[in-house]
């Protein structure tokens, strides 16, 4: 995997779009550098977050990527582009934030997005874009999960340290996510679980078995037993229990017997005696209806006269309502020819030419209506003419106002048109008078800087006549100081000549020539007296006073240098007092700003008089179109005035004598109404004459068939249905009674039955019934007794045999879980697993062993051989978990020891290493995947010189087998090793940027 460019916006510190191609320092070292706070780091945190959507350094906490520096319209955008297996993809991510709503007021939520590309044929292919999907792929192409990628590609601040200080439960979780070892801590929870229900089994059994004892107790109706004599009470409860069923049994058989015979006998008595009393009724019943015979005769003939007149009663009726219909339309005819006659309109609707309407066919009053409707079809159209005359009148006074109108449209155009030219007179004379005024812009705005020079200069000789003071007291100061340091230097020389032997004495050696006289020998060189002085306090006085003329000349250079510039302003400020010259500076910037007003006036009114012509063409154009339209309303009066004459002459002649066609044609249509309902009188009466003739063939056709002579004697024979159906209902029931009592009466007759009174003398039927009832009673309840007590032995039986097969089952499950807890513990480290390593951390434990001897490859040269890491998987203190350690061996001392005892900067080679080697292990784990980009964020500082140098030539190897590495560091050495650089920078707005340096150390 290697990250090639990243562009931010929005993001931390960066306010503004910020890219950086990391191509440049391709195979090489390169330096991020800037203040503290500056957004260093956040340039790892902006890769990782648009990989992963994470940010390493706020895991935990609320914090947003997005920079406060945005306001609610600027975007949140982080967009890599990075190879990995031969692919170069892009991915471009932005959080959730709140923006402005497109529409209305107020912010909305813009919800988080990704999208990743990928490099096909020069052109970018999309292949994922919501958030998820791009997440799972990105997971997918480079390998790596976010805890890998930050483990063995970006190793941020204080993470590879925290790895190192951990304790076993700690490094476990972080191996775990490295690794995906999380299926054997899944497999210990899953035996713990095996182990959990195993035991809820063992307690459910338990449970029931005591369940099923108390269940027995209550079954047998005696006290629940205890734990070690259930088998034998249960044994022997089931013995009794059978016995019971036994002897219930053989007094259910003895009952049964004495019950069958009881139940016979009284069955044969009552037979006898049923036989008995039903001959008797038979006889009885064939008395009575015998007695009857005469009006059963006449009920018979009744039925059969009924029976025939009933065809007949619907043409008698038929016939009665066809009269009843002749007479009704007899008097409707009569009605209307005396509502016609009556009528105003009589003559209209019947002329006296046409002779007597009563006498009137149907035909003719029919010929007569159709004539009237033609006459109303005629006058159709001067009825609709006449209605609309209000409405045509109307069209016509409009029609005259549009005229009207349009005329004044016209002229009031006309009128415009011929305002013009007095109009732009005005317009000119009022540009050439802002003009006038505008022409001064230039001079005025020299005059306002010339104002503002003046007051800003008197402001600045202020300052300076303060800084000149302060000036002027450190040049005497300076003066005082060098005439001291001069008198000091001066008497140190005076002092040094005078002592020149004891000087000179100073430096003689014995058997060395004295530079004065050559001897070799000096047996009384002169001593120093108490003034004596030496050339090194000679000197330091001389640099003293050499030191005061420097700062002499500095005090006496600045003061001349203030004095040049307080010159220069008092000449620019002038002869006016400050008050004079902010006064000027007021009055300078309103004559600017008038000036200024001016120049937009005669701007404005340079576009209106451009306009002026635009607008007369307009106005003439508007002439025509508004003269066009005076003609057309002018047609249309003429038009509409047309109309109203026309419709009126036809009203006219179509009304005749009437007030309105309208009332001539309500006329004619009462006249129509009259003769159609005369016509339809004498129709239906008509056709009610028709139906009588019908009605009455259909009843002698009818009187014929059922025999009667006339409809007199069928409509006395008729009944009503109900009574009709009761008389056959009657004939019937007697003819069935009848038969079937003499039927009875021979069967039995036949049979050699006892008398009444000889079956009463020798049968007591109540005895009977009494002991059968009592013998039912006892076989009833000796069948209950039985199925009690076979009941109760084989639910009994049931719940022994329940009981002996769930003791057996209750052992079994014993058995499995103790060899699930025994296994549960063992795989959480726990009793009896003795060396307290858990089935996770003893997986874990072979890669850190891989770990720690890639590390330990960098650690040793880092060191100078002094240091080694080593895999602890001792005990630990009070039963901690173990298997997952880490020691520190010392060479010097030939210890181990924690690794918490290191200093800071041998804590940082040992967690620089482990880091390494954690990377390298990770990276072989996942495929063998080549990781060509490597940044480290971490405290070089700790080191001291040595040690940085190794440590840089370590990252060199790892540069030198074709990565690139990226360092955050605030380092010197660091920075003037490496000459590719990324210096991240404040603005003035406490925003930041990337100021890139790319480099290449040759």
């Amino acid at each position: 995997m290697k990250v090639l460019s990243l562009e931010v916006e929005g993001f931390g510190p960066y306010l503004r779009r910020q890219t950086i191609d990391f191509a440049e320092f391709d195979d090489d070292i390169f330096v991020i550098t800037g203040k503290t706070g500056a957004g260093k780091s956040t340039i790892l945190d902006a890769i990782v977050f648009a990989l992963y959507d994470a940010v390493p350094r706020y895991q935990g906490a609320a914090k947003s990527v997005r920079s406060d520096f945005c306001t609610p319209e600027d975007p949140t955008v982080v967009t890599l582009e990075f190879e990995s297996g031969g692919e170069r993809y892009r991915v471009r991510r932005s959080p959730e934030f709140r923006r402005p709503k497109q529409r209305g007021e107020g912010l909305t939520t813009q919800k988080a997005e990704a999208t990743l590309w990928v490099e096909r044929d020069g052109s970018w292919e999309a292949l994922a874009v919501r958030p998820v999907e791009a997440g799972q792929l990105i997971t997918d192409i480079l390998g790596l999960s976010a805890d890998q990628f930050l483990q063995v590609i970006l190793l941020a601040q204080g993470r590879f340290q925290k790895f190192l200080e951990a304790k076993t439960d700690e490094r476990r979780d972080v191996l775990r996510s490295l690794f995906g070892t999380s299926r054997f801590a899944a497999l210990e929870r899953h035996v713990r679980d095996v182990a959990k229900e195993r035991s809820r089994e063992v307690e459910a059994a338990d449970a029931g078995l005591g369940e099923l004892i108390a269940r027995a107790s209550s079954e047998a109706g005696v006290a629940t037993p205890g734990l070690a004599e259930r088998d034998t009470w249960l044994a022997a409860t089931a013995d009794a229990l059978a016995e019971s069923a036994l002897e219930a049994e053989s007094a259910r058989i003895s009952a049964g017997k004495n019950a069958d015979a009881a139940a016979t006998a009284l069955a044969a008595a009552k037979a006898a005696a049923d036989k008995q009393a039903k001959l008797a009724e038979a006889r009885e019943t064939v008395a009575a209806l015998e007695a009857r015979a005469h009006e059963h005769e006449a009920d018979r003939s009744r039925l059969d006269s009924a029976t025939r007149a009933k065809p007949v009663a619907a043409p008698m009726r038929a016939v009665e309502r066809a009269e009843a219909e002749v007479e009704k339309a007899t008097l409707a005819r009569d009605a209307a020819l005396d509502s016609a006659r009556a009528a105003a309109m009589a003559e209209v609707a019947w002329p006296q030419a046409s002779g007597r309407l009563a006498e009137a066919s149907e035909e003719s009053l029919a010929a007569r209506v159709s004539e009237l409707a033609g006459e109303i079809g005629a006058l159709s159209t001067a009825l609709e003419l006449e209605l609309a005359l209000p409405r045509l009148r109307e069209e016509a006074e409009s029609a005259e106002a549009a005229v009207t109108a349009a005329a004044d449209n016209r002229d009031a155009v006309q009128k415009d048109i011929d305002a013009l030219p007095e109009l732009a007179k005005a317009l000119r004379a009022a540009r050439d008078e802002a003009a006038a005024t505008a022409a001064r812009v230039d001079d005025l705005e020299q005059a306002h800087v010339r104002a503002e020079a003046v007051a800003q200069a008197h402001e600045r000789a202020l300052e300076l006549a303060t800084e000149l003071a302060g000036a002027a007291q450190d040049r005497d100061e300076a003066l005082k100081a060098h005439a001291a340091a001069t008198e000091a230097y001066n008497d140190l020389v005076q002092r040094r000549l005078r002592s020149q032997a004891a000087h000179l004495a100073a430096e003689l050696t014995d058997g060395e020539p004295c530079p004065v006289c050559g001897a070799t020998e000096h047996p009384a060189p002169a001593q120093p007296s108490d003034h004596h002085v030496t050339d090194d306090e000679v000197d330091a006085a001389r640099a003293a006073e050499a030191e005061a003329s420097d700062l002499l000349k500095g005090a006496k250079d600045a003061v001349a240098g203030v004095e040049s510039n307080l010159a220069v302003v008092r000449a620019t400020a002038g002869d006016r007092d400050a008050e004079s010259a902010t006064a000027a500076v007021e009055a300078a910037l309103a004559q600017l700003e008038a000036a200024h007003a001016a120049a937009d006036e005669r701007a404005r009114l340079d576009e209106q008089l451009a306009g002026l012509d635009e607008r007369e063409s307009g106005l003439k154009e508007s002439l025509a179109s508004t003269s066009g339209s005076l003609d057309a309303a002018r047609a249309a009066r003429t038009q509409a005035m047309a109309a109203v004459e026309s419709a009126e002459k036809a009203v006219a002649k179509s009304r005749a004598e009437y007030e309105s066609v309208g009332a001539r044609a309500r006329d004619l249509e009462r006249a129509k109404e009259l003769v159609a309902a005369v016509a339809q009188a004498v129709g239906a009466l008509a056709a009610a004459t028709s139906a009588v003739s019908q009605a009455r063939a259909s009843l002698t056709e009818a009187l014929d068939e059922s025999g009667f002579d006339t409809a007199e004697a069928a409509r006395d024979a008729l009944l009503p249905e109900v009574d009709l159906v009761a008389l056959r209902e009657s004939v019937a029931t007697h003819e069935s009674k009848l038969a079937g009592a003499r039927a009875v009466v021979a069967n039995l007759s036949a049979e050699d039955l006892p008398s009444v009174a000889e079956a009463a003398a020798t049968t007591d039927l109540e005895a009977l019934t009494a002991s059968a009832v009592e013998t039912a009673q006892a076989r009833d309840d000796a069948v209950a007794a039985e199925t009690a007590a076979v009941a109760r032995s084989k639910r009994f039986q049931a719940l022994r045999a329940e009981y002996a097969e769930k003791a057996e089952s209750s052992q079994q499950a014993r058995a499995a879980r103790d060899v699930a807890l025994t296994l549960a513990d063992s795989l959480e480290g726990n009793p009896p697993n003795d060396r307290r390593i858990r089935l996770e951390s003893f997986v874990l434990a072979s890669k850190l062993e891989r770990i720690v001897a890639a590390a330990n490859v960098r650690l040793q040269v880092m060191s100078s051989g002094q240091y080694r890491l080593e895999h602890d998987d001792d005990k630990q203190y009070r039963n901690t978990q173990a298997g997952l350690g880490l020691r520190i061996a010392d060479s010097h001392t030939g210890q181990s020891r924690s690794t918490s005892s290191l200093s800071g900067g041998e804590t940082f080679l040992a967690s620089l290493s482990l880091a390494l080697g954690l990377a390298e292990t990770v990276t072989a784990e996942a495929g063998g995947i080549r990781l060509s980009t490597l940044f480290i964020d971490e405290g070089f500082g700790s080191l001291d010189g040595d040690t940085l140098e190794v440590a840089m030539s370590t990252l060199d190897e790892l540069r030198s087998g074709g990565r690139t590495i990226g360092l955050i560091s605030h380092v010197e050495a660091m920075k003037e090793q490496i000459a590719a650089k990324l210096e991240v920078e404040r603005l003035a707005d406490g925003s930041s940027q990337v100021v890139p340096y790319p480099t290449r150390a040759t």
